[in-house]
């Protein structure tokens, strides 16, 4: 009987996967109208919680690349008890206090090497430690080296241990290196810029762009000066997917790229069309892997919503890493929930393209079908037609990273709508709504801001980014999104529709306000501030908006609709 069901289940999902083969799909889900809805699979599942307690023992490199000339790679470090992930824990000796004060002894080996690289200790049930170590106990190369952490308890035989990979490449005095702080998102840069001496920081922000727009054929400059007196630093244009290479006119970008490195405005190289051809990519690296302004390679578009074999971006990612572990690689995921920790296997940064504004989230106005978790596409993959779409997706891909085995930390960034009317959206959103998704987006620990799509300078989507690129050129803002996270969904009394997070770094918190309401909002509102007692205001950074300290409570009357302030207190 037993073996009749799983017979009879597998024979239901083969079933499934065939029919699912047979209709058009997006996120897995049939859209058609004269098609039946068939759920999709790919859902991402925490596997199932265990009876007994273990130690989860985790590392990951501070930084994705480290080079020879830095002085030491930084390890981060967890050690928790977990009923899903970890080592059982069968032996506690003799234990005479709680678990969670005991000390864990840590040894860093790097066994290719021969090399013990650290002996430390963390405490049990605490997370993001940094250990340490001498860079130069280990030799420069392209390839990564794996690290293992032991770790025991000092009356304990059990052996816990971890395992992680760490670049340590050569210094240059070409090209650019990028790098990702996994402790707090940061990017970081070294290039022509700062002599190759050290690092600077880069708050990526940009927008994708339309080629015809800031590289034409005919070449004049004055379309990139436009588009960086926006404010932004960075940019992505989009290639062109029917030319023969589907990348771009290589003379034509060579021509641009090198006003680029003298503007220092870096380049998100795409290869969406091209990713899945290890030719076109193995030809398009090398050709600009030294580039003094590339950032990162873009390699996928919406991989998930079209359903591109899943095993294609990590391929992908593995070949650009062996032509060029100098720089990060990032792609855009549509879907709320599709096999999202497959996808995200060939991506060290994470975007998000939940476009909220001004949709039918739960009709498709294109199909004439009902969107829900098992049918119909709306142009928003399980979302409402609300700002709050934006956040929420950005926390459930935060979500499923956090939840992976032994995965590292990802930023996860937006893709804000500022896009004109197109077939899903009945209107561009206004300046306001741009600027309180960016905002929303930064209050759930976004380090980069993304806009689609540039094609008129001038057009209120623009303006919209515009402004907020401003807030992000603001120095004391951006130490703050550097050197810590956000603490977020501080408590409203008065109005449930404000997302407020908060930034404690020193003697200074910043606060972040975005009403996620169309409407106006009249009466008291009242902010709880986390931590430690502020002493007063030190800055109203931007918004309409009168606040009031007291208590550790920030007061205000009412709020605009889509309304943003930013503030920073003294502690």
């Amino acid at each position: 009987m037993r073996f009749f069901l799983i017979s009879l289940v597998l024979l239901l999902l083969a079933l499934l996967q065939i029919a699912r083969s047979q209709y058009q799909t997006w996120c897995g889900k049939v859209y058609e109208k004269q098609y039946p809805a068939i759920p999709p699979d790919g859902a991402f599942t925490i596997p199932k919680s265990k009876l007994y307690q273990m130690l989860y023992l985790k590392v990951q490199p501070r930084y994705t690349i480290f080079l020879e000339n830095d002085p030491s790679v930084e390890l981060i470090v967890d050690a928790v008890r977990s009923n899903v992930f970890g080592t059982p824990i069968i032996d506690r000796g003799s234990i005479a206090v709680p678990l969670s004060l005991q000390p864990l002894k840590i040894l860093v080996r790097c066994d290719e090497a021969r090399e013990t690289l650290n002996y430390s200790s963390v405490i049990i049930e605490s997370e993001r430690n940094l250990i340490l170590f001498d860079i130069k106990l280990l030799s420069s190369r392209i390839e990564p080296y794996q690290i293992t952490i032991t770790g025991h308890l000092s009356d304990s035989e059990q052996i816990y241990s971890a395992t992680t990979e760490i670049y340590i490449l050569p210094s240059r005095n070409y090209g650019s290196a990028v790098k990702i702080d996994m402790l707090y998102g940061g990017s970081f840069v070294q290039n022509s810029v700062n002599n190759y001496q050290g690092w600077y920081p880069i708050f990526p922000n940009f927008m994708y762009a339309d080629a015809k727009v800031v590289i034409p054929t005919i070449i004049d400059f004055t379309y990139l000066d436009i588009y960086t007196s926006f404010g932004f630093n960075s940019i992505l244009i989009v290639p062109d997917g029917g030319a023969p290479e589907q990348s771009y006119n290589y003379t034509t970008l060579r021509k641009y790229w090198d006003e680029m490195d003298v503007m220092n405005l870096f380049n998100i190289y795409s290869l969406q069309f091209a990713y899945q051809n290890s030719t076109r990519i193995e030809t398009q690296v090398n050709m600009w892997k030294d580039r003094s302004s590339l950032l990162s390679y873009h390699i996928a578009d919406e991989p998930d919503g079209w359903h591109h074999p899943i095993g294609n971006t990590k391929l992908a990612y593995d070949q650009i890493k062996k032509l060029d572990p100098y720089h990060p690689i990032q792609m855009t995921l549509n879907c709320q929930n599709f096999y999202y920790a497959e996808y995200a296997e060939g991506a060290d940064i994470i975007l998000e393209d939940a476009y909220p504004i001004a949709t039918n989230a739960h009709h498709s106005v294109i199909w004439d079908t009902p969107c829900n978790r098992t049918y119909g596409d709306c142009g928003i993959d399980n979302g409402n037609g609300v700002v709050a779409d934006v956040a929420d997706r950005l926390d459930d891909l935060y979500f499923y990273q956090s939840h992976i085995e032994n995965g590292i930390w990802k930023p996860i960034w937006p893709t804000i709508q500022a896009f004109e009317k197109q077939e899903y959206w009945s209107r561009q959103p206004t300046s306001e709504e741009v600027v309180n998704m960016a905002m929303i987006s930064l209050n759930h620990n976004a380090k980069g801001i993304s806009y689609w799509l540039y094609t008129n300078p001038y057009d209120v989507g623009v303006a919209g980014a515009r402004t907020f690129s401003t807030l992000i050129d603001d120095e004391e803002i951006r130490n703050f999104i550097f050197g810590t996270m956000a603490v977020q969904k501080l408590h409203v009394t008065g109005y449930d529709q404000i997302d407020v997070s908060a930034w404690v770094l020193g003697n200074q918190m910043m606060v972040g306000l975005a009403s996620m309401s169309s409407v106006d909002i009249h009466g008291n509102i009242e902010i709880s501030l986390p931590t430690r007692t502020a002493k007063g205001i030190a800055r109203f950074v931007y918004g309409d908006s009168l606040f009031q300290l007291k208590d550790n409570f920030l007061y205000t009357q009412g709020m605009r609709g889509y309304e943003v302030n930013i503030l920073i207190l003294r502690l």
